[in-house]
């Protein structure tokens, strides 16, 4: 998932040479330890392809689920 996101930003960037892109991954974060250990991290394997590959800014947005 992390590759097509990466070639994507990629594109993006060389279509408007000068823009800064920044890219948003949204991602949930449960209240307890536990329940975090086993939630996806998607977010993390999206967010080093998109930063091996390009120069593009990251944000990570968080969302605590209660």
């Amino acid at each position: 998932m992390g590759r097509p996101i990466a070639e994507y930003v990629g594109e993006a960037a060389a279509a408007e040479p000068g823009t800064r892109v920044t890219v948003l991954i949204p991602e949930v974060e449960p209240d307890r330890l536990w329940q975090r250990l086993l939630q996806n991290q998607r977010g993390a394997v999206v967010a080093h392809a998109v930063r091996r590959v390009t120069d593009a800014v990251i944000c990570r947005l968080r969302f605590r689920v209660h």
